[in-house]
């Protein structure tokens, strides 16, 4: 953690050079990384420290210990996802095509989003802390307070109200277009999108444990997910003209604006929902397997 912080000061200052590197400025436009300070610091820092915790934990407790390898490896994979959305190519592709920037969407929302939840990063980041500062935040989470309000937050209807009104309020035109006009409102846009994702997800996966609503809670959300944001993509898919006049000139891409855009709300309508109801048909199944074993075990 030290050396981490040791070296944020080099990243801070390396990130803004990289991102005028001339063979980057040379490069055909699909084909840009992003180095956005704002966006590849907070990136690297959370891999190094997800890394950092994990190799702590299984020094100590053995390998697979505390985070399971399948959810080390859910955890990769998902900051990989991120890495894919936010600095590879297609976050320069979304700024000239509405189909990439839902893709991009979809890939924070239904990809990142719960790998990271499965993966445990909370707890491996923990871990990767100092003694001198993980001891006294572990015992202010442990303390009545804090657990009854993150009871209260990570109850499946308030994650799942919060997580749907920040996709509808971000594809809402004037937000929307605000977040392609200003970087800092665009960042907040990701920010708030994966974020609330990722509260949405860890409260679907915690449902089992919680009672009186249980996996119902869960299989529930993911359905209502599916439908409203299907209904999203139908909206954005079947409007007569383009929502977004900053796309609507078409520049950068071989579709026109409209075609574009149902392309867009069709990424949202399929990949998206498919995602949904793979996840509520899994937490179903695990339901009634739940239930049949509580059955047999009954005299």
């Amino acid at each position: 953690m030290r050396a981490l912080l040791r070296i944020f000061p080099f990243l801070v200052a390396a990130a803004p050079a990289r991102a005028h590197v001339p063979e980057l400025e040379d490069a055909p436009p699909g084909w840009v990384w992003s180095a956005e300070p704002l966006v590849l610091i907070p990136l690297l820092a959370l891999a190094l420290l997800y890394a950092l915790g994990l190799l702590r934990l299984w020094r100590r407790a053995g390998i697979g210990r505390g985070v399971t390898l399948s959810r080390a490896g859910a955890g990769t994979l998902g900051l990989a996802a991120l890495l894919t959305a936010l600095v590879s190519p297609l976050d320069a592709g979304a700024e000239a095509s509405f189909a990439l920037h839902m893709t991009q969407h979809m890939l924070l929302i239904v990809v990142a989003a719960p790998l990271l939840a499965l993966g445990s990063v909370g707890v491996a980041i923990l871990a990767a802390l100092p003694a001198d500062l993980r001891v006294p935040l572990g015992r202010r989470f442990a303390g009545r307070t804090l657990r009854r309000l993150r009871a209260w937050l990570l109850a499946v209807p308030v994650a799942t109200a919060a997580h749907g009104a920040a996709l509808w309020l971000w594809h809402a035109p004037g937000l929307y277009e605000a977040a392609l006009a200003d970087p800092l409102v665009h960042y907040l846009e990701h920010l708030t999108m994966l974020g609330t994702a990722i509260w949405f997800w860890w409260s679907i996966i915690g449902s089992r444990w919680r009672q009186p609503l249980g996996y119902g809670a869960g299989v529930a959300a993911l359905f209502l997910t599916m439908l409203h944001t299907g209904l999203l993509g139908i909206l954005i898919t079947l409007a007569p003209a383009p929502l977004y006049p900053s796309y609507a000139a078409g520049h950068g891409t071989m579709l026109a604006p409209l075609e574009d855009q149902q392309v867009a709300g069709i990424v949202m309508l399929l990949p998206g929902g498919l995602v949904y109801l793979g996840a509520g048909l899994a937490l179903l199944a695990a339901w009634l397997d739940a239930a049949g074993r509580r059955r047999a075990a009954w005299p």
